[in-house]
Order: structure tokens, then C-alpha cells, then sequence
């Protein structure tokens, strides 16, 4: 076995010379001609002999229909010239996905797939005058299965191999037969969706270790579907014989591996005394079975297309945390050839698609033509080379070479990608689209936090915990993390945070935690806290061990004002307690400021975190939710005095601190509101924002995102005293947003008919620090000007709303804040509050970790009250 080699070859001469070398057969040839001649395949004719493989690009929508990405893709498939377009492997149910973006036929999703087939049809015969013939691929991924995001293995037999790569115990369940059995009717119920979206033909997936590519393998297994090669078989047999028979309207075939690479009795087409030597004896009999069920051609395979620890695919970069082969490329692509021609010959009158040629960059038509010349193939197929180069066909044909600069250089980012779960393509020459994703995938891959975490120096007196509001154990959370243990790591963060997926997104992490980080001074590269956080949250939440614990019943309740994080907050510590919860939320949706005025790109929305925290409480009936609903005009303090043993106030400030009433003037919350709710379509081209806060800094950004072309932030006094955070006003201005410093804002211009015209400014020099420790900004007599501008959104603080204020007259403070004394307890008797409203808006996280201790505070007193 030789030791891998990166590519280096110049020219077909050093390819033939190392191949020679190697002892290879490896064949080349100049012309590539006849990779353009026709061929005919069952009823269709393929204008050439060159296929598109099937690549997941995982960019569906949430119910598994083909995304903007997708109709991408399989446009310049077509454009680029291949006469079979092989679509990527598609579930026929939601548990059979491995990516939460893979693509899902079914009733729901059948339209969109027929405007993909539409639309890849027309964009070939746009360019080419005819239609590329289409397969889909349809599969259940098995034990990669991964619908959610977290694994959750469907396995057809235990593998001391593959076992262990998967963390499956001895006794982790296999699918019994009666799935299988199942299995066959939705497969063929995706077939006859797949026709009725247009498809030529259908493909059931019998390759790469996926569950009908396992079946064939379960030797061990008992019943109908193991042990015998019929049993391993029948799977793969049955299901394509009764397309066949019931779905007229396409062809069937399959994707096959000829070869698994893994030992006896556990690989297939392998050799019972060295998995490293191929036996053919069963794939040969399992192919001709399958031609004489009609299939019109065979696309075939061998190992595992992204690693291997043996005669996998070759690579020039090693994948992130995994070994390349040990043998030169060559030698796993004379494998290859060499199956595929063995096939072949057996079949000649079975068209054969041939693979494995990426790694030869511009070389592959040579070897591909020479291959075809020879008949070790009819077609030769490109998978993450049509990534790469999606219109090398069209030079393949038109100039009889491909562009070296353009050719895939089996990086495997594409591979990464797919592991991380982001969306997958060419991240080299697709940079634009992929290389945020590969980023994005990296960023928050548990195979590289866990390796980022091993710095922590798990400081005694740390200075990451005493930044954090919450003080959350973050050495101890961490230290789990790295040990793998999910279930830990989460339940120390939840012991001081029992929102932690929210904060992982909205908190200032920069600003507290992370920002405190040790590193951050030695090295300027902080352990990344936040995404660790918001990793573990996450994968906490899928496997389902997020749900609030529950306390023994005690037979108190409190009524909990405000839905937002401190209200949130509030009512799980008290479930936890044992108290039951009413809860009252002014907006349809729970989740406060983060759900309703935080821009999508940040946080999304808090239901997924929310209702698998709030599930265990509402199915026992200890959480009431009464949405829409305010304090003031919906509720009256003195009702809920007399339904609840105690009241906690944890409202945000939901009304301007500076009322506009200007025609063309906003409030930022409500814009932010109308905005997320998707109420703003356009915004004219020139925007203001008054103010320099992290509202005013998300309402700018906004703004551009809406097309405002000019948004400029105007402030009173210098970038050093501005109080939003670095980091939200960096990525404004790395958008193209402008900050007008030292200037304030003196009133509003308007034309005769009372529309805005511009803002009135008045410059400021800084002078002496005020009551804030900030330099106070001085307005300069005669510096008058106007800043022309469409639209003026206001930012310049919140308050509590009025209805609010009136309600609880006897604790509103002369700043308009919520007054509170020891455990957060108000003036009233039995009244408490935390949050924004009592800390006058400061950051999620420090809004929980109030409440939360105002929930210890409202349980002792409530306990200490006779029942």
C-alpha cells in the first residue's frame, strides 16, 4: 500500500507515469469525443454519456420541499449540459431524513418538486434545445438518520464496526420487520408522487450504508429481511418490483454498492476472509435479478463517499477530525474503474454509470472516455465535481477539456458542511453561498467546540462566571461539555438559567461572559462561551430533556404578569417549587422582546425552547397561558390578589420614552414589531435613527435589510460613550449603515402639507461627565443644519406603558421604573417584580436572573403564609 498523495499532475504524461508506477490500469486517452456520442437508456435517449450524481444540498424548507438553493442547483445542471440529472437522495418520511434540510416527498411537498422538474427542464432546453432525462433518488437513511438534528439511528443489524461510530449500546433496537413491510408502501407511494412531479425514473437507494444498502449486509440478522441473500435482498427486490407493477409512469433503478469495504458478515460484496479484497459473487446475482425486473441502467458504487478508514474515496485535505486514506488516490480509483468494468462486462446490455473520478480534476474526461472506449462503462457520473464545476459538461463537450482553475480539489468542505448541518455546496468556487455556511457549520460543530473547550483553565475564581449576571458555573458546564455529557452540561447551566437557548442568542456574550474570558487576554481568542451554550441548550432540547421539573404539588398560585424573559423565568422556578402558575401575556405569542422586536436574523422566535420547557407544566395542568391579554384594560391587580396568593410583575417597557406624533416618524419598537411581523414590506431611501442603544442599532440594520439605501444613526455625543454594544454597531457599518456623531436632534423639518422633509440638528461638544460617568453632550448655539431623510425612527429609550404605570401608581418610581425592596417585593403587600421594568432594560439574562430570584423570595413568603 503506497502512502497518499496530494494531486499534482500537469499533464496526462505524469498521469500515465504514476499510474505505470503504481502498477496501475488506469487508462487515458486524448480524445474525449466519444463522452458526446448518444445513447439509448430503456425509452429515453441521452444526448451524451455524461450524468449528474446525487449530491445533498440539505437546503429544503422546514416541510422538506426543494428551497431556492435546490432550484439552483439543478438550474445550472441543466445549463451545463449533462443528459441525466440524477436528483439527490430524498426521504419518503420524516424520521428516514439525515439532515433536518434534507428533501421530503410527500402530499404536502409533490407541488414544489413538480416546479423543480418544470423548471430544470426548461432551463435545458433554454440552452441546449432538449431535456435532460431526471431521476429522483428516493432513500431512508437509517442508521444516519437524523431528522431533527440530533441522531436517532434506524438500524437494520449491530456492527462492531459501525456500532461504535454511532454510540449504539448491545441492545440499541433493530427495525423490526413489520417497519420494513411498511417501508416498501412508502417508498412506493413516493414513486407515485415522483411521477406525478415529472420524473423520469426513480431510484431506491442501495448504497453508502443507508438502511436497503445495510439490509444487504445483515448477515446476523434473523427474520424475513436477514441471513439469506433473498432475505437481504428482499427489501431493495420487492419494493422496485411493485413500483414497477403499480407506478407506471416512471422507470426504476437503483444506486448499488458493489462493495462495502467492511469485514464479513457485516459488509456486502466483500470477501469472506478479507473484507480488502472484493467478492462480487452477490452483487452480480442481486444486479441480474434487478435487470430482469426492467432496470434501464445501473449507477454503481463502492465504500462511503466521505470516509473510509479503508478503499473510501480519495481526498487531497484531511476531513476535520478524521484520518485520509492510507493509499495513494489512484490506488482507491483503479479499485473503482476496476469494479465498475467487471460489472459492465457482466451486463453488457445494462447501461453502467461509472464513479470516483473527482480527485483527477482536469484529467477526468481522459479517463472517462478511455473507460467508455473500453467498455468498463456506458456513463460516467460527478458528483461533488458538479459542485464544483456544474457547467463542465458543456466544456467537456464544446472545447474537449476542462478548466483546471474550475475542477473540484476534494477539499471535502462539502463533506463538512453536510456534517455540520449546514447547507451544502462547493465552499473553494461557490465561495459567495458556501463559505458562510461552511463557516456557520464550523462555528457551531460540536467536533471543534469540543476540541476549543479543552482551553479552558477552569480559573477557581472565574472571571467569566462573575461577568455573567446569571453566574452561571461556567467552568463546570464546560467541563461536562467536553466530556460529552449533554445531559450535565445543561442541567448546570439551567441551575442559574433556565432559558439558556434564549440568552445563547440575544445576550451581549462579548460583554459579559465571553468578553471576561482569560484567553480573550492572553490571546485575543476567548473559549467561545456562547456557542457552547447555545449548542448545548439546543441538543438538550431535541433529546428531550429540557421539560420543566415539576415540584410536589403545594397547593399555592401565583399570577405572573408578562410573558418575556423574567416572566418566563419566574414561572418555571415556581413550577419547579411545586406552585401552580397563571400566566398573562399582552401579546399573542409568548417569549417578550426577544420574540417580538428582536430581528429575525438574531433570534428567530422562542417557541421551539418555550414549549418544550413549558410542556411537562401545561400536560399537568399547573401552567395556565392567557395570551392577549394586559394589565390595566384586560386584568385588574386587585382580582388577581384574590385568585393567587402572590403576583409577580415582570413586564418590559413597551412604550417610547419620546413620543413622536410627526407624520413620517416611528416609534423603534413598534417598527421592529411591524417588521418582524412581517407588516413592512419597502422603506423610502433615506432613514434616520435617533438614538444609540442596541434598539436603536437593530432598527438601523432593519432598515437596510427592508432597502432603505441611506440609514444614518445620528448621537449626541462620541463612539466611546455610545451604549450599544461593539459588536451590533460593527456589523451595522460593516452593512453599509452611517453614524453621525456629536450631533442632536432639535426637531423636525416638514414641508406645507406636513410630510417630513429632514431632521433638525444642532452639533454638541462634549463636556464634563454627567450622572451617568458619560462625557455630557453640549448643544453649540449657530451649528444648525438639516438632515434630509425620509423616514425618522425614534430610539431614545423605552418606559413603562401607560396602562401599566397606572395600575401599579404606588411603586412607579420618579424615573418610571417599578420600586422593590428586599426579595423584590413591592409597596403592595403579595406584589413582586423583576426585570426591565424594575432594572430599567438591561439584557435578557440579567431579567431571568432577577426573576429568578424573586421566585425563592415569592415561594418563602407564600410557604410562610398559613394555606
Amino acid at each position: 500500500m503506497s502512502e497518499h498523495q496530494r494531486f499534482s499532475y500537469r499533464s496526462l504524461d505524469e498521469l500515465r507515469a504514476d499510474s505505470a508506477r503504481l502498477n496501475l490500469r488506469i487508462p487515458v486517452q486524448e480524445d474525449v469525443g466519444i463522452l458526446a456520442h448518444p445513447l439509448k437508456v430503456g425509452r429515453h435517449l441521452l444526448s451524451n454519456r455524461l450524468a449528474i450524481h446525487p449530491m445533498e444540498g440539505f437546503d429544503s424548507d422546514s416541510q422538506g420541499a426543494p428551497g431556492p438553493l435546490s432550484f439552483r442547483r439543478y438550474r445550472r445542471y441543466a445549463e451545463g449540459g449533462a443528459s441525466l440529472l440524477w436528483f439527490e437522495a430524498t426521504a419518503v418520511l420524516w424520521e428516514a431524513r439525515s439532515n433536518p434540510g434534507q428533501l421530503w416527498l410527500h402530499d404536502g411537498s409533490v407541488d414544489v418538486f413538480a416546479r423543480l422538474v418544470e423548471e430544470t427542464r426548461h432551463a435545458a432546453c433554454e440552452v441546449w434545445g432538449r431535456e435532460p432525462v431526471m431521476v429522483l433518488q428516493l432513500t431512508h437513511s437509517g442508521r444516519y438518520s437524523k431528522p431533527a438534528g440530533v441522531p436517532r439511528p434506524l438500524i437494520a443489524h449491530h456492527s462492531p464496526m459501525l456500532d461504535p461510530t454511532h454510540r449504539l449500546p448491545p441492545d440499541y433496537p433493530l427495525v423490526t420487520d413489520d417497519y420494513l413491510d411498511q417501508l416498501q408502501e412508502h417508498f412506493v407511494t413516493a414513486a407515485r408522487l415522483a411521477a406525478q412531479a415529472g420524473f423520469d425514473g426513480v431510484d431506491i437507494k442501495g448504497c453508502h450504508r443507508y438502511l436497503a444498502a445495510e439490509l444487504h449486509a445483515s448477515h446476523t440478522r434473523g427474520g424475513r429481511y436477514g441471513g439469506s441473500f433473498e432475505n437481504r435482498t428482499r427489501l431493495l427486490r420487492e419494493t422496485m418490483t411493485r413500483i414497477r407493477n403499480e407506478v407506471p409512469g416512471v422507470f426504476i433503478t437503483t444506486r448499488l454498492n458493489a462493495y462495502d469495504a467492511i469485514a464479513h458478515p457485516y459488509g456486502f460484496g466483500v470477501d469472506a476472509h478479507d473484507y480488502r479484497v472484493p467478492d462480487l459473487t452477490e452483487p452480480l446475482r442481486l444486479i441480474g435479478l434487478l435487470q430482469d425486473l426492467g432496470i434501464p441502467l445501473l449507477n454503481l458504487s463502492i465504500g462511503n463517499p466521505y470516509y473510509n478508514a479503508h478503499y473510501g474515496r480519495p481526498y487531497d485535505f484531511q476531513v476535520y477530525g478524521a484520518n485520509v486514506p492510507e493509499e495513494h488516490p489512484l490506488q482507491g480509483i483503479a479499485r473503482f474503474l476496476g469494479i465498475t468494468s467487471m460489472v459492465q462486462k457482466a451486463f453488457p446490455d445494462l447501461p453502467v454509470i461509472g464513479s470516483g473520478y473527482s480527485w483527477l480534476r482536469q484529467f477526468l474526461p481522459h479517463v472517462a472516455a478511455a473507460v467508455v472506449q473500453a467498455g468498463g462503462a456506458r456513463l460516467i457520473g460527478q458528483g461533488r465535481g458538479a459542485f464544483a464545476y456544474p457547467d463542465s459538461v458543456r466544456d467537456i463537450l464544446e472545447k474537449g477539456a476542462m478548466d483546471p482553475k474550475r475542477c473540484c480539489v476534494t477539499c471535502s468542505g462539502c463533506t463538512q458542511i453536510m456534517r455540520d448541518g449546514a447547507k451544502t455546496g462547493c465552499v473553494i468556487h461557490d465561495a459567495e453561498i458556501y463559505g458562510p455556511q461552511y463557516r456557520l457549520g464550523r462555528r457551531y460543530a460540536m467536533d471543534r467546540l469540543q476540541h476549543e473547550v479543552r482551553r479552558c483553565r477552569a480559573c477557581l475564581e472565574a472571571t467569566c462566571v462573575s461577568a455573567c449576571p446569571a453566574h452561571v458555573d461556567i467552568p463546570g458546564f464546560l467541563k461536562a461539555f467536553a466530556l460529552g455529557d449533554i445531559a450535565g452540561a445543561y442541567a448546570i447551566l439551567r441551575q442559574s438559567n433556565v432559558l439558556p437557548e434564549m440568552c445563547g442568542f440575544v445576550c451581549p456574550a462579548n460583554e459579559q461572559c465571553q468578553g471576561r474570558c482569560v484567553e480573550d487576554i492572553f490571546a485575543r481568542n476567548p473559549l467561545p462561551i456562547q456557542d457552547i451554550q447555545l449548542v448545548v441548550a439546543r441538543a438538550a432540547r431535541l433529546q428531550g430533556l429540557t421539560g420543566v421539573r415539576l415540584g410536589t404539588l403545594t397547593g399555592r398560585r401565583v399570577a405572573v404578569v408578562g410573558g418575556g424573559p423574567a416572566g418566563l423565568a419566574c414561572s418555571i422556578r415556581l413550577l419547579e417549587f411545586g406552585h401552580s402558575i397563571m400566566l398573562f401575556e399582552r401579546n399573542d405569542r409568548l417569549g417578550g422582546t426577544p420574540q417580538t422586536t428582536i430581528p429575525a436574523e438574531r433570534y428567530a422566535d422562542a417557541d421551539a425552547e418555550l414549549e418544550a420547557i413549558l410542556a411537562p407544566a401545561l400536560a399537568a395542568k399547573r401552567l395556565e397561558v392567557r395570551l392577549n391579554t394586559t394589565l390595566g384594560p384586560d386584568l385588574v391587580l386587585d382580582d388577581l390578589l384574590q385568585a393567587a396568593d402572590a403576583v409577580f410583575l415582570g413586564v418590559g417597557l413597551t412604550a417610547s420614552a419620546r413620543p413622536g406624533g410627526t407624520d413620517g416618524v416611528i416609534d423603534a419598537l413598534a417598527f421592529l414589531r411591524r417588521a418582524k411581523q412581517g407588516l413592512i414590506a419597502t422603506l423610502p431611501r433615506r432613514v434616520a435613527v435617533l438614538g444609540a442603544g442596541n434598539t436603536a442599532m437593530d432598527a438601523a440594520s432593519t432598515a437596510l435589510a427592508l432597502g432603505a439605501r441611506d440609514v444614518t444613526i445620528i448621537y449626541r455625543r462620541s463612539f466611546r460613550e455610545m451604549p450599544a454594544w461593539k459588536e451590533e454597531r460593527d456589523a451595522f457599518l460593516d452593512k453599509g449603515g452611517n453614524i453621525l456623531l456629536q450631533h442632536q436632534p432639535n426637531g423636525y423639518e416638514t414641508d406645507d402639507a406636513a410630510h417630513l422633509q429632514g431632521v433638525r440638528l444642532l452639533r454638541t461638544e462634549l463636556g464634563e461627565p454627567d450622572a451617568s460617568g458619560r462625557r455630557r453632550p453640549v448643544p453649540q448655539p449657530g451649528t444648525e443644519s438639516v438632515l434630509a431623510c425620509d423616514l425618522v425612527i425614534e430610539a431614545m429609550g423605552q418606559a413603562l406603558d401607560q396602562d401599566l404605570r397606572s395600575a401599579f401608581a404606588g411603586t412607579v418610581s420618579a424615573d418610571g421604573r417599578v420600586a422593590v425592596g428586599a426579595g423584590f417585593a413591592t409597596s403592595i403587600p403579595r406584589v413582586f417584580a423583576a426585570g426591565d421594568a424594575v432594572n430599567g432594560g438591561t439584557t435578557a439574562v440579567q431579567g431571568i436572573a432577577e426573576a429568578m430570584r424573586a421566585a425563592t423570595a415569592i415561594h418563602e413568603a407564600i410557604m410562610a403564609q398559613p394555606n
